[in-house]
């Protein structure tokens, strides 16, 4: 093989090389593009489920607050039913 055969074949091999970096490159922009649409998607959504949260959360708090309200509610009631069951015994002994 002379010298000029072989710089023809590294020319080829170097021009083959070149091809396939270019295909690689492309490959790799179009999978980083992708990626990155997937993520600001991902991005968009965790947004949304953080305002769902913050909704369920006051949520959650105004029903803890109700509870507590109806709680105390239970409580007074269930004295004045004890306190008229005591006024009952009392007319009941006179």
């Amino acid at each position: 093989m002379t010298i000029d055969e072989r710089l023809e074949s590294l020319a080829q091999s170097l021009e083959v090389w070149q091809h396939m970096q270019m295909d690689a490159s492309k490959e790799y922009n179009e999978r980083f593009l992708s990626l990155e649409k997937l993520f600001r998607a991902n991005e968009e959504r965790f947004r949304s489920l953080e305002k769902l949260s913050r909704a369920n959360e006051e949520r959650v708090a105004q029903l803890m607050d109700t509870m507590n309200r109806l709680g105390r509610i239970l409580e007074i009631h269930d004295q004045e039913i004890d306190d008229h069951g005591h006024r009952l015994d009392n007319l009941e002994r006179h």
